[in-house]
């Protein structure tokens, strides 16, 4: 073994200053997946909460966030959440809705078109009944749901601007009933599919689009396997955080408030940061080579879902009472 040179000592030394302020393991560690990419508003916001619970509680819990589909798919990891595997996650509401079917109420096409909507209803009545609603299938989630956003068509092909233009188009949709539904309805050809292969399923030419928030194809790269971006804003969803409710049950009080109070405010800051990209993302498409259309007439759109009785349908499955929450601030769609 080499001696310790007046060198050695001094490198030694000043790796003894780099070390972290809790070089002690922390009491309480949990993991956290997000599907997302470590660029995406969602993940950077995420880390900067998992940083803020171990500053605050003086190292006592350390919370790694896994991003980029690191432990598994989306539903494959929400699975975990439940039964503890994992103890925190971000979901879309399109998603949560596999086990808690309200989730797919404020995702209903053409029904909340603004964020002033949005944000009534999501920290107003119609959220608390959908985070009720996730409560009863085994989930914790925080009181502030993320802006994922609302969604637009890409395309490989052509451009998606008409009811015509979607006639046997080929895209990929999430697996979520809702959206695939839609696109039936729509007289088009969803194939369900996990986000972990669309982009492989693009570039091969297995679908010819899909359809997704615009900050979602910028940070996953879909620009390089698509030409076409058409501004349907057909549908909006966000991002629960969710929490495995015996880990969040064994925790201190302190650490509850902290947990919650640190990722309501990632949620906060989220929705910012999304807010301020939608412009900026747009010119870097268009930098990429994209071509975005101008948005189209989204009143033939919606004609089309309500001939094919899908509202009627989807009022039919997520019942009465809950449809008039989500009609009270959409107004009428049936």
């Amino acid at each position: 073994m080499p001696g310790l040179t007046r060198r050695r000592v001094g490198i030694l030394a000043g790796a003894s200053i780099l070390l972290p302020r809790y070089a002690h393991a922390a009491e309480i560690t949990w993991k956290f997946t997000s599907s997302q990419a470590a660029v995406h508003p969602s993940t950077v916001r995420y880390m900067e909460a998992a940083e803020r619970v171990k500053q605050k509680s003086g190292g006592r819990m350390e919370i790694t966030v896994f991003h980029s589909g690191q432990l598994g798919t989306d539903l494959d990891t929400f699975t975990q959440v439940r039964i503890g595997g994992v103890h925190m996650m971000v979901l879309s509401n399109l998603l949560t809705a596999t086990s808690a079917p309200l989730g797919s109420l404020p995702s209903i096409p053409f029904a909340l078109k603004t964020y002033d909507a949005i944000w009534r209803a999501m920290d107003g009545k119609l959220g608390q009944l959908l985070r009720a609603d996730l409560e009863k299938a085994g989930y914790m989630t925080t009181d502030k749901i993320l802006d994922s956003g609302f969604h637009m068509i890409t395309s490989g092909t052509k451009p998606i601007n008409t009811v015509a233009d979607m006639q046997g188009f080929k895209l990929r949709a999430p697996p979520s009933p809702l959206i695939v539904s839609t696109w039936r309805a729509m007289g088009a050809a969803p194939t369900p599919m996990n986000f972990s292969e669309l982009y492989t399923a693009l570039q091969t030419g297995v679908v010819e689009g899909q359809e997704g928030p615009i900050v979602f194809i910028k940070s996953n790269r879909l620009f390089e396997v698509q030409k076409y971006l058409s501004l349907t804003s057909h549908v909006w969803d966000g991002w629960y955080t969710l929490i495995n409710p015996k880990a969040f049950g064994k925790l201190p009080k302190d650490l509850q408030d902290l947990v919650m109070d640190s990722f309501n405010q990632a949620g906060i800051d989220e929705r910012k940061d999304v807010a301020g990209l939608i412009e900026q993302t747009k010119t870097f498409l268009t930098e990429k080579g994209m071509t975005i259309s101008t948005p189209p007439d989204l009143a033939p759109f919606q004609q089309k879902l309500k001939d094919a009785g899908f509202y009627k349908e989807w009022k039919d499955k997520l019942g009465a009472d809950a449809w008039a929450r989500l009609e009270d601030i959409a107004g009428a769609l049936v």
